[in-house]
């Protein structure tokens, strides 16, 4: 039922994009318009006061409430209710369809342009975006904990009853019963960029509900309370609930947007599932060691197989959906915080692995078919912690990782170009950083090849009918000027440099430059 869900939505792109707007970017109107209808490449969920319209005087004037007009999921529209002459600006902010939050904005006028402040929407509070990545990580932890230990032990170790597993489990469902309550009620402030002050607000709770990440994590909550009454079943209803569990995390991150969504979904489960039962069996074997004795070793081995499995399904899971949030791109794996993050997991799991391969080889070597002694226990013991703590430290990153927009998306190229203006050669980079604006770094030659600097060296975007906006240029080295500027909105801009040589002689040449 949940997996349709999002199925049921449709294909999707990595991130939902504003792909058009009534009225549009820059247009210019003869009477001021009644409603502004926003048009996205993908379903979005609405937060509140998620279009806002901001009048020439500075005054809001939507009117009514954002809504999808006929039931069309991709589109968003507001009455807007004034007749002043000028420059209007339309802010939006809407959650794709895996959870992400996007924002934008842009302008059009009545009669002719005017002045008006074009800022970007608020973003949320750094202690809310940290605090959700915190919620997020007890969640995993608690999955551990709880869905692991429980599967290994129906799997590995079925008369288990250890106080110390009793006791993991009880922190188990705790904690992701726990996390699964702060997800729901920081995700709708996060959402609609606002801060902690207004957590738990009816409106924003119900926001969350209506989305599939809502949903998920509400199920998730629900079947912890149900994992207390199967931790005595057989192992097959274990086996479906911990599915179950471990579909919710899916549901609530990356899998649920994007292309091949059904193959995500189910990778995205598995994952879930196989690092809950990598650690949770760890914590196991650490209190099976303790006894020492024929059972305990027993419980070794069977484990050795079932984690050896379970590595197997999160190498082959772990590479397909690195594929699908990278894609073949260098530059998206090694100048984005989402591949930055994505090396850091990596290595760690990579640091780990090296760890189970001793603990796997000591357990064929030594354990197999013959007694311990006291001394193998405790460097078994020890690898065993090593690998536990390493995995820990892994879900921190997922929980990073979860949150941050896939590099496929996220990745913006540099623009570089040489240009010849008034005999001197400029040779212009300009980065985009992703939330609507750009750094420019500009290097003049004069015709020797030695750096100069020219009486001026001016810099303006455009975009159809907004701008020339000034790049404020720094002078940082001879030769060498820096400057960066927000946009309203994404697009491909052109960016026009000047060069003047004298009093009266001075040049123009543009180029185009991608910003989202």
């Amino acid at each position: 039922m949940m997996l349709g869900v999002v199925l049921a939505a449709g294909p999707t792109e990595a991130h939902a994009v504003l792909k058009s707007s009534t009225p549009a970017e820059g247009d210019v109107l003869d009477v001021a318009p009644t409603e502004v209808t926003l048009i996205f490449n993908e379903p979005v969920n609405m937060v509140p006061e998620s279009v806002q319209v901001f009048a020439p005087d500075g005054t809001r004037v939507e009117h009514g409430k954002a809504a999808h007009p006929d039931g069309t999921a991709n589109a968003v529209r507001i009455g807007v209710a004034s007749s002043q002459r000028g420059t209007y600006l339309v802010s939006w902010r809407v959650v794709s369809a895996d959870s992400h939050p996007l924002a934008g904005a842009f302008t059009f006028s009545v009669g002719a342009a005017s002045k008006t402040d074009a800022k970007p929407p608020a973003q949320p509070s750094q202690v809310l975006s940290w605090s959700l990545g915190g919620a997020r990580w007890l969640g995993y932890l608690g999955s551990a904990l709880l869905l692991g230990i429980l599967v290994v032990l129906a799997w590995c170790w079925p008369t288990g009853s250890a106080t110390t597993l009793q006791r993991l489990v009880s922190a188990g469902a705790v904690l992701l019963a726990g996390g699964a309550l702060l997800e729901i009620l920081l995700k709708g402030p996060y959402d609609a960029g606002l801060g902690l002050s207004v957590i738990g607000r009816p409106d924003l709770l119900q926001e969350v509900w209506q989305t599939t990440y809502g949903k998920a994590v509400v199920a998730r909550f629900l079947l912890t309370g149900l994992g207390v009454l199967v931790i005595w079943r057989n192992r097959w209803v274990i086996s479906i609930w911990a599915l179950l569990v471990g579909m919710t995390f899916a549901l609530a991150g990356h899998a649920a947007g994007g292309s091949l969504r059904v193959f995500a979904v189910l990778s995205e489960t598995a994952h879930a599932i196989a690092a809950s039962i990598w650690l949770g069996g760890l914590l196991v074997v650490l209190v099976a060691i303790r006894l020492r004795d024929a059972e305990a070793l027993a419980v070794v081995r069977r484990f050795s197989r079932l984690a050896f499995a379970a590595v197997c399904a999160l190498v082959i899971t772990g590479l397909f959906q690195s594929w699908r949030g990278v894609g073949w791109s260098w530059g998206a794996l090694t100048e984005t915080t989402y591949g930055h993050e994505l090396l850091v997991k990596t290595m760690l799991v990579v640091a780990v692995l090296l760890l189970a391969s001793f603990s796997r080889a000591w357990v064929n070597r030594r354990i197999a078919g013959s007694s311990a002694p006291a001394r193998r226990g405790i460097d078994l013991r020890w690898t065993v912690l090593g690998e536990a703590v390493g995995i820990i430290v892994v879900l921190a990153v997922t929980s990073s990782l979860t949150a941050t927009e896939p590099a496929r998306t996220a990745y913006h190229p540099k623009t570089t170009a040489e240009l010849v203006i008034e005999g001197d050669t400029v040779r212009v980079a300009a980065t985009p950083r992703g939330d609507r604006s750009v750094d420019l770094r500009l290097y003049v030659f004069d015709a020797s090849g030695q750096p100069t600097d020219p009486p001026e060296v001016k810099a303006a975007v455009s975009l159809g009918k907004i701008g020339p906006l000034p790049v404020p240029l720094e002078a940082v080295s001879s030769g060498q000027r820096l400057g960066s500027i927000d946009v309203p909105v994404a697009g491909t801009w052109k960016l026009a440099i000047t060069v003047r040589a004298t009093e009266f002689d001075q040049s123009t040449k543009t180029i185009d430059v991608p910003i989202r």
